[in-house]
């Protein structure tokens, strides 16, 4: 999610510039409302799902323990804490929205690697950029060059099946 960026001219027209551009330092009122509203009902969702965990999860109870000799074992089948805690579990409820936030992070922590893994490889190779050491491979197909382009590709390929909820 961004916000379009706007740089000003001297005659206070709105320039479109995109990304980052040191230029266009000004965001429109609007724009920044609604990616705020789409934050905040993203959270809103994030917060009734895991509401919903927490209710699913039954108050615990002090339980005396005058025997100091129990074993774990004992004491679970005592009371039932197997049975307990498989209810539970089939109590919490499905969380799609906290499922896609958390494959959003992760991907964005393996887009971090790709991008590192990019640098390095262009780097290493004293390439300009890592599009200039792809696009190098055939000619040096025997080369740890491939097979580091091609880890970093299949890094892009595995950060969008997280997106999709894959590799959970």
């Amino acid at each position: 999610m961004s916000i379009r960026t706007y740089a000003v001219n001297c005659n206070d027209a709105w320039l479109n510039t995109e990304g980052d551009d040191i230029s266009g330092s000004y965001v429109k009122y609007k724009d920044h409302q609604e990616v705020v509203a789409a934050l905040e009902a993203k959270c809103a969702a994030l917060t009734a799902e895991n509401a919903g965990i927490k209710s699913a999860i039954p108050e615990s109870r002090d339980i005396e323990d005058d025997n100091d000799n129990m074993d774990d074992v004992s004491l679970a089948e005592d009371f039932g804490f197997n049975h307990a805690i498989e209810r539970m579990r089939r109590q919490i409820p499905e969380t799609p929205t906290t499922d896609a936030f958390l494959a959003e992070v992760r991907a964005q922590g393996v887009d971090a690697a790709i991008e590192a893994a990019k640098n390095l490889v262009a780097q290493e190779y004293e390439y300009k950029d890592f599009k200039a050491a792809q696009s190098d491979c055939c000619m040096h197909p025997g080369s740890d060059l491939v097979g580091k382009v091609e880890m970093t590709e299949w890094l892009v390929d595995f950060a969008a099946q997280l997106r999709k909820g894959g590799n959970q």
